[in-house]
């Protein structure tokens, strides 16, 4: 049987005996380009290569410095819990009757799944309640033992009435000055 013919003859001509490779299809490489052009040397292959690899070395220092930052924020997290969410109260100053008065500003510490938005659209209302019920208060309260804990009763006395209970776990007292 012979396999180098189909059902319409063969599928390219076959050429003349002694002219294989003289024609368009030749088996022979092309030929290289001029003889003037350099052979790498091979100081530059050993420069190209050191290069490389010092590239390659520092990417790994940069990656593996990267890898030890976020393993420590990890570990700090585990040891401390999870950070924060805090909402900032704005600042506020209450006058206590005749020239004394309390500066103060406090950070609200976020319950679980409470976005600060929840309490922080209420800050004005909050902050009004607080102006009222600071005023009344006698300068022995803010100025003796206790008044942090003071404050941060009326703090959360506030925001639970203005924006609802159960929002916040904790208030952080970040400036309470009495003039």
């Amino acid at each position: 049987m012979a396999t180098d013919r189909s059902l319409h003859g063969r599928p390219y001509p076959t050429p003349p005996p002694g002219t294989y490779g003289a024609g368009p299809l030749v088996d022979e490489p092309a030929p290289h380009p001029a003889a003037d052009s350099k052979a790498a040397h091979p100081t530059r292959i050993v420069v190209i290569v050191l290069l490389a690899l010092m590239t390659l070395a520092g990417l790994a220092y940069g990656g593996l410095a990267a890898l030890d930052g976020i393993l420590e924020q990890r570990r700090i997290e585990a040891r401390m819990g999870p950070k924060v969410r805090l909402a900032t109260l704005p600042a506020l100053e209450v006058p206590l009757g005749g020239q004394r008065a309390v500066e103060m500003q406090a950070s609200l510490v976020l319950a679980p799944g409470v976005e600060a938005d929840r309490v922080l659209r209420y800050q004005d209302r909050i902050a009004d309640r607080l102006f009222q019920t600071v005023s009344q208060t006698g300068t022995e309260k803010l100025t003796g033992e206790g008044s942090a804990d003071f404050l941060k009763a009326r703090i959360k006395e506030a925001v639970n009435r203005e924006a609802g209970t159960g929002l916040i776990r904790d208030i952080y007292i970040e400036r309470m000055v009495v003039k």
